[in-house]
């Protein structure tokens, strides 16, 4: 059937950028894999999450210098690939693959065995390179980030195998983690130096909420052929033809949109130099949402060329029914 997208980025403030380390980085990657040592059968699924990893870091961190940008295209190459490494496993699997990497936070020093899980290896050089632009209390911040990341996908994993499917609420506080919004946003925090007392102020909290709504709620243009997404839940739970779900997202869309740049006005003044880094965290999570919506329309992890020109012609793609698969980043 064919759908009708909804137009998010109208009027969006922030536009459409891209890193200027973003060549750089895609010709040193390409070297490194010639040089990996892993298994010939994981050197696509690597390059792939390196592709989708620094192609969105281009768009979603626009501003950052080439060292941090790095530490953020190394993250979301990590992510990518953990994403596609539990793809199909069931809980107890997702579960020995998730113990995997945390062991890497516990001994980030120790390069790990040849017979480990090549994503470990991936997170555990992402982790030595965050160490060096976060003081301890972020670090144990941007741990807790990644273990809640890696327990909802366990949990995803286990309501896969047994089709169990959330309402929708349920699925929104467990969304907000799978998809690994929080440890990318991590990345703009370290970036702007902010103090601890500052990113748990209240209106930082909410603004990151809506940041990461905004970014769950723009993915509705891949989210097909899933039943972790929000297009699927809503269908499921409210009885709504695929239309009526995507219609009805775009509207909670909306109000969560006029919510962010209402907090965004209510974020009281720290001084001149820290309401500048603040300024520039709220940039930076105005970049990322434009930056993801840009990137899927832009890669073909989700759809071919082909449906890429239509959404982009107009406005509309042919979907499939939802089956059970694991939920995108």
């Amino acid at each position: 059937m064919v759908v009708q997208l909804p137009d998010f980025p109208k009027g969006w403030p922030w536009p459409r950028l891209r890193n200027d380390h973003f060549e750089e980085a895609a010709a040193a990657c390409t070297e490194w894999l010639k040089d990996s040592v892993f298994d010939p059968k994981d050197v696509e699924v690597a390059r792939r999450g390196y592709n989708f990893g620094f192609t969105l870091a281009a768009l979603a961190y626009p501003t950052l210098d080439k060292g941090t940008w790095t530490i953020s295209f190394h993250i979301l190459s990590a992510l990518f690939m953990i994403d596609d490494f539990t793809d199909g496993e069931k809980g107890s699997e997702a579960r020995s693959t998730a113990q995997t990497i945390l062991d890497v936070f516990a001994e980030p020093y120790n390069q790990r065995p040849k017979d480990d899980e090549y994503v470990a290896e991936v997170t555990r050089q992402y982790w030595l390179s965050a160490i060096g632009i976060s003081p301890p209390w972020q670090q144990e911040r941007g741990l807790r980030h990644f273990e809640e990341y890696l327990d909802a996908t366990v949990l995803e994993a286990s309501d896969r195998e047994l089709g169990y499917v959330r309402d929708f609420e349920d699925f929104l506080q467990i969304r907000r983690k799978t998809s690994g919004i929080l440890p990318s946003f991590w990345i703009i925090e370290c970036a702007q130096h902010l103090p601890e007392d500052i990113v748990k102020h209240e209106t930082i909290v909410t603004l990151t909420t809506c940041a990461m709504d905004l970014i769950i709620y723009d993915n509705v243009k891949h989210a097909v052929g899933s039943t972790h997404n929000s297009i699927a839940i809503a269908a499921h739970n409210f009885g709504f033809p695929i239309q009526e779900a995507i219609d009805w997202i775009a509207g909670r869309r909306e109000g969560v949109a006029r919510k962010f740049f209402e907090i965004r006005d209510e974020v009281p003044s720290w001084g001149a130099d820290l309401d500048k880094q603040v300024a520039g965290y709220i940039d930076g999570l105005g970049y990322w949402i434009r930056g993801n919506f840009e990137w899927c329309l832009e890669t073909d992890r989700y759809f071919s060329k082909e449906q890429l020109q239509r959404i982009e012609a107009t406005g509309t793609v042919e979907i499939r029914p939802p089956v059970s698969s694991s939920g995108t980043k």
